[in-house]
């Protein structure tokens, strides 16, 4: 299982996949993640910090969390995260989570690499109109509205409402999955399960309907006409050389 994770700055993604990964290995499931830091255009260095708000996943024998720099990459992933995720894969993860940088609205590439996209989203950061821009949240499979506790509740539960009424007018073909708004708690770790159902949701709708094959094929096809596109580039660099 392939999950894509992304979102703005401050969305509280590594503390929510730290959140999933606990509850996920508590349930037998061996899990990687495999974080995205930017890297500095002008040190070209990466802190590489994700992994020190993993703290509690970080400790379970089952899990494997490999921080990488962007390197300059545009899209949210680095260079070769296509292929780390299948190499995990190989070395019998069965859940690989992808964290993106988080940068806003065209940070989609990650898209075409996992199975399911979930977008973390701040109460406060948009309304309706918002919700239906043709961008990142288009492509969304899943979204949650994070740090819904406290004095954040109502307002999280507020525009968890909004959220699901843009994305009605957004609607696919018949028989297509319906875009699924959620709120949770990555601190309190209310709604982490709820979320974590959602997605199981999903896969056994995209295998029944024939939807996850056929994602993987355009993944496959995508993949390899960036391999060809890179190597051709190379080439040419190398002549001009």
């Amino acid at each position: 299982m392939r999950i894509g994770v992304t979102g703005a700055p401050g969305a509280g993604k590594s503390t929510f996949i730290d959140a999933l990964g606990v509850q996920l290995c508590a349930s037998g499931r061996r899990v990687a993640v495999l974080s995205v830091d930017p890297s500095s255009p002008v040190t070209h260095g990466s802190i590489l910090g994700d992994k020190t708000r993993m703290e509690n996943l970080s400790r379970q024998p089952s899990a494997f969390i490999r921080p990488s720099p962007s390197g300059g990459e545009l899209g949210g992933v680095a260079r070769r995260t296509r292929e780390t995720i299948v190499l995990c894969e190989a070395a019998g993860f069965e859940v690989v989570v992808v964290e993106t940088v988080g940068v806003g609205q065209s940070e989609v590439l990650v898209r075409g690499m996992v199975d399911c996209f979930l977008v973390l989203l701040l109460a406060g950061a948009g309304d309706e109109l918002q919700g239906i821009k043709k961008g990142i949240l288009e492509l969304a499979d899943i979204l949650a509205v994070n740090k819904a506790d406290g004095d954040n509740r109502d307002r999280a539960e507020a525009a968890r409402r909004e959220f699901s009424r843009a994305l009605h007018y957004l609607s696919g073909p018949e028989g297509a999955w319906q875009q699924q708004v959620l709120a949770c708690s990555a601190v309190t770790n209310e709604g982490i399960a709820a979320v974590w159902a959602m997605v199981e949701k999903f896969f056994t709708h995209g295998k029944q309907s024939g939807a996850f094959a056929g994602r993987r094929r355009e993944q496959a096809l995508a993949w390899l006409e960036a391999l060809v596109g890179e190597g051709l580039r190379e080439a040419y660099a190398a002549r001009r050389g």
